[in-house]
């Protein structure tokens, strides 16, 4: 499996997913389970709230085009005759 986009990210920024965390309870002033944290970066898990999506950008200074999968969108919730270009 390719790694996430996410994944990506943190392998450029050389952060780590404890790294991460401890960013989004820093400039989020809340946080994010680590456990879900594993899950968005490994590409477990792909459908999560808007809120965790911004959380994970304000903490990298990335938007959210960055982050989200829409590949994996398009080949797996749109109808074949409904692609987007």
């Amino acid at each position: 499996m390719a790694n996430t986009k996410l994944k990506e990210i943190l392998i450029k920024k050389r952060i780590s997913q404890t790294e991460l965390y401890n960013l989004i309870k820093e400039k989020c002033n809340s946080h994010l389970g680590q456990d879900v944290i594993s899950r968005i970066v490994n590409g477990k898990k792909k459908n999560y709230e808007i809120f965790t999506l911004l959380k994970l950008c304000v903490a990298l200074n990335v938007s959210p085009n960055q982050i989200v999968e829409r590949d994996y969108f398009v080949d797996t919730q749109l109808k074949k005759s409904a692609k987007l270009p």
